[in-house]
């Protein structure tokens, strides 16, 4: 297993997705700055209950690793950091340092997917394309159907609790079925009632 120190937010970063934070408590600029000088990784979970500035917070099992892609020192004397998302994980264990800082035990969560998308599930791409789009990005061609799915589910206008489901789930054909359902609900597709013939 690999030590980590973590992150508590209440967003959630998911695999190949970006977020930006802006960093000025003394424990998070003393992790970044270890992270950026040893080029290490730091882990992001989703609290549950609590503050982000509070050391006693309740957090998810489940988060995703993240690297530092970008930063800059503001005007304002804040750190602004690019984390970039790379895979997930699971918290075994967990202690906080004299500092505050929490530190976890943690585990490397593989997805499990097919290679291509499954044929119910090619209009996500499409849908995703028009998102890029819309956001005046281009698409990339060449991204698996996990991170098809995670930049659905980073873009989509979906409750945190549920974007954190989404990312436990380990079976990518398990999170499209349920980010399928959510997409009727959302009514951005249509449902189509199946066409049952009888012998």
């Amino acid at each position: 297993m690999t030590e980590l120190p973590l992150f508590p937010l209440k967003t959630v970063l998911l695999p190949s997705n970006k977020l930006r934070l802006k960093i000025f408590e003394p424990r998070y600029l003393d992790m970044i700055a270890r992270c950026m000088r040893e080029e290490s990784k730091f882990g992001i979970v989703l609290i549950y209950k609590g503050e982000e500035t509070l050391s006693d917070t309740d957090i998810y099992s489940v988060g995703t690793t993240a690297t530092i892609s970008d930063w800059e020192n503001r005007a304002d004397g804040l750190l602004s950091i690019t984390a970039l998302g790379i895979e997930r994980f699971e918290i075994k264990s967990t202690h906080t340092q004299s500092d505050g800082l929490t530190v976890a035990e943690i585990e490397i969560l593989k997805d499990t997917e097919t290679s291509e998308i499954p044929e119910q599930y090619t209009y996500m791409q499409e849908l995703l394309h028009h998102i890029s789009a819309q956001e005046g990005r281009t698409p990339n061609e060449n991204q698996s159907f996990s991170e098809i799915l995670y930049q659905l589910i980073y873009w989509l206008p979906l409750e945190s609790n549920l974007k954190q489901r989404l990312l436990e789930i380990a079976d990518g054909s398990d999170r499209a079925a349920i980010l399928h359902a959510e997409l009727i609900r959302l009514g951005v597709i249509q449902y189509v009632k199946p066409d049952l013939k009888s012998d």
